[in-house]
């Protein structure tokens, strides 16, 4: 059987393939891996269009990979499924030598036979079933930390993540958390808002500790102790380069209690880099009809990076009408549930800083849930009760 990944046209695709292909249409990651675990996916067809060929190949190494483009061209999948099955055979079919096939010549001394194998101890021979190869076969995750690593995230600039970002780690800091904010974000003001102008280069710099950063000038300090990594501001650079954000990632695991990191937007190898260190991804969204495409194809690459429902939180910022918007994005949003809703706030960015009202009372419960200060709890809503007599 094929798997099929596709953004949209789907069906279009499987009736082209119907009668000619064994095809089936995926649409989240837990299923790809389990039917890839029991050994029905010989192979996966992914649309570029959303930008997981990456992630899919590293999480599934076993299972040979093809990226299409619309028009879907059906005679290139049939060519390169034949190459694929031919390659399959030839693997399995080239003769494997042993003692009974090997003819040694009587003049033939000691030295010319073929080495004999030594046989291996009991212990080494381990069966496996299909689901224990497929986890054996899929390269380990990073060691997660108990330390909170929460990623700031829109597939679309101007949601205000730099600022809840802020507001996140200000309200951590006053909370007694050491809190380190990372600002992978090219075009990103996450440092303005707590008042620094300048921002130092971060690129290339290997220090040992956070103090020896703060030394360089490299890590900036606020007065309630949040330490930040500001991005270059430069119009040379349009991204910045994923090793060095996962050098200071790991540098502030080792000595803060809380790390945020200011993503770009969209979906960029630096994602694919700190993806594995992530505890909390807030997934920050505004209610723009011009947005609802991109939002929903976020969203499946998300779903498709292997994050569950519990590790993505969307955030609905700048809402003007709270309940009618969140029923309206709730659609574009799933599997994922929203989890916060920030009424718009016209005189936010007048003010400046991290003194928004309403973003404090929007998010307290979710950032004291997230922190580990209350207990999860799922947001539901009052309609009353019923009083008998």
């Amino acid at each position: 059987m094929l798997a099929l990944l596709c953004a949209s046209s789907s069906e279009e695709i499987l009736a082209q393939c119907e009668g000619i292909l064994d095809l089936r249409l995926f649409t989240t990651m837990s299923e790809l891996r389990r039917y890839a675990a029991i050994g029905d996916v010989e192979g996966i067809l992914i649309d570029a269009r959303l930008g997981v060929t990456t992630a899919i190949r590293e999480r599934l190494p076993q299972i040979p990979i093809f990226e299409f483009t619309l028009p879907f061209d059906l005679s290139a999948v049939m060519r390169w499924t034949e190459q694929m099955r031919s390659q399959r055979t030839s693997e399995n079919s080239q003769p494997v030598a042993t003692m009974e096939n090997v003819e040694v010549a009587p003049s033939a001394t000691p030295s010319s036979l073929p080495p004999i194998q030594e046989a291996k101890p009991p212990y080494a021979t381990v069966t496996l079933n299909a689901v224990e190869g497929f986890r054996h076969t899929v390269t380990p995750g990073v060691r997660r930390r108990t330390v909170p690593v929460i990623m700031l995230d829109s597939p679309k600039g101007g949601a205000g993540r730099s600022t809840l970002g802020a507001h996140t780690a200000y309200y951590a800091a006053l909370r007694g958390k050491r809190v380190a904010v990372i600002d992978l974000d090219m075009n990103g003001d996450i440092a303005q808002k707590f008042g620094f102008a300048d921002a130092p280069d971060v690129r290339g710099w290997r220090g040992r500790s956070v103090e020896e950063a703060v030394r360089d000038g490299i890590c900036l300090v606020h007065e309630s102790s949040v330490h930040i990594f500001p991005s270059p501001q430069s119009p040379e650079v349009v991204l910045q380069d994923p090793t060095d954000a996962e050098y200071l990632l790991n540098l502030c695991l080792e000595e803060m209690d809380v790390v945020l990191l200011d993503m770009p937007q969209g979906w960029t190898p630096i994602h694919q880099a700190v993806l594995p260190y992530t505890t909390q991804v807030l997934f920050v969204v505004v209610p723009a009809v011009d947005q609802l495409a991109r939002i929903q194809e976020h969203a499946d690459k998300l779903v498709f990076a292997g994050l569950s429902n519990h590790e993505v939180a969307p955030i609905l910022n700048k809402a003007k009408r709270v309940r009618a918007d969140e029923r309206a994005m709730q659609h574009y949003l799933l599997p994922f549930s929203i989890r916060s809703v920030v009424p718009f706030d016209p005189t936010i960015d007048k003010r400046g800083g991290v003194n928004g009202k309403r973003i404090v009372q929007a998010m307290r419960p979710f950032w004291d849930e997230v922190l580990g200060w209350s207990a999860t709890r799922e947001r539901r809503r009052w309609f009353g009760f019923l009083r008998k007599a």
